[in-house]
């Protein structure tokens, strides 16, 4: 008798691992997915507003500088800031992924790949603009 009971639990605690199992891949699967969106969306606010202010300093010409803070999110390989472009190369699960913003301005300088946030200085130096970490 004390056998039979002992099996009739493992097979109810098999049943219930049967339907929790797929739910969690499917929690995990879904929470790396958005966690992915989530950097991608980082790494597009940031090229966006560097480009942006960019932009602005360059129209207001030589002298012009303004500090911005931006996040850089986990995963970031590079960043390259020439010609007219900032690109940010992101790695995930779903492999790398380059996210970028052009300018009219000819841009020069480089910027850090750790994750969190950093103050950046955006200045102009006459035909060009300057970016940098403060």
């Amino acid at each position: 008798m004390k056998g039979q009971t002992a099996f009739e639990y493992l097979v109810i605690v098999i049943i219930i691992l049967g339907f929790l199992v797929p739910v969690w891949l499917y929690v995990s699967q879904v929470q790396n997915e958005s966690s992915e969106q989530l950097s991608l969306t980082y790494a597009k606010n940031a090229v966006k507003k560097i480009a942006e202010n960019a932009d602005l300093v360059y129209s207001q010409r030589l002298g012009a500088r303004v500090k911005v803070g931006i996040y850089i999110p986990r995963g970031v390989e590079s960043i390259n800031i020439t010609g007219k472009s900032v690109i940010m190369r992101i790695y995930s699960f779903s492999g790398t992924s380059d996210v970028f913003e052009t300018s009219i301005a000819n841009l020069n300088g480089t910027l850090p790949t750790s994750s969190g946030f950093h103050w950046v200085l955006i200045e102009a130096k006459g035909d060009y603009v300057q970016i940098g970490t403060l």
